[in-house]
């Protein structure tokens, strides 16, 4: 859990009491036994519509006059279990590695911008070494791999969002270290 999801969790605590108000409620036996016969004579409405024994709602009564073709519960939809997406894509492989190809590229463009001395880091958080720098960037590459690799997984579309923005930042970056390397 990142730093931004545990203060949201501590937030939610804080503001809540960390208690539900709904499971201290107390729900009086006979609104339950009310319901369980609105369930019952509402499954016997729908297995025997029209019958003489709905108000009998014992099983043999139920089920033994009609031959059902369809279950009790019909709203019910079972959604049969499909293959799993495909995640493991060309495309998935070529974003992810054009986003890695552009951070490394980026770093290299930029400690020689900054060995030369004519420009200085843009990010005030990257540290100044090189094996620092791509450590960084290998484990932000990593995690909006991680990322896209999840929501690609979820059938989101919006999976190619991280690799391509990552990918344009280092763009930017490796451009200003190439205008800057003379």
């Amino acid at each position: 859990m990142n730093t931004v999801h545990g203060a949201i969790f501590g937030l939610a605590l804080a503001l809540c009491g960390g208690v539900c108000s709904a499971q201290q409620v107390t729900i009086p036996f006979e609104q339950i036994q009310k319901d369980s016969v609105q369930n019952t004579q509402l499954i016997a409405g729908l297995a025997l519509p029209g019958s003489e024994s709905e108000g009998n709602f014992s099983s043999s009564n139920i089920f033994s006059q009609t031959p059902h073709t369809e279950p009790i519960m019909s709203g019910f939809v079972r959604v049969p279990a499909g293959q799993a997406p495909r995640v493991l894509t060309s495309k998935f492989f070529l974003l992810q590695g054009l986003h890695l190809g552009m951070a490394v590229l980026d770093v290299e463009t930029t400690q020689h911008c900054l060995a030369a001395h004519t420009c200085r880091e843009g990010n005030p958080l990257m540290p100044s070494s090189q094996a620092g720098a791509l450590g960084i960037n290998f484990a932000l590459v990593g995690y909006s791999s991680y990322v896209s690799y999840r929501m690609k997984s979820h059938k989101s579309n919006l999976w190619w969002l991280s690799p391509t923005t990552g990918t344009v930042a280092h763009v930017v970056g490796f451009a200003t270290g190439l205008a800057h390397s003379k």
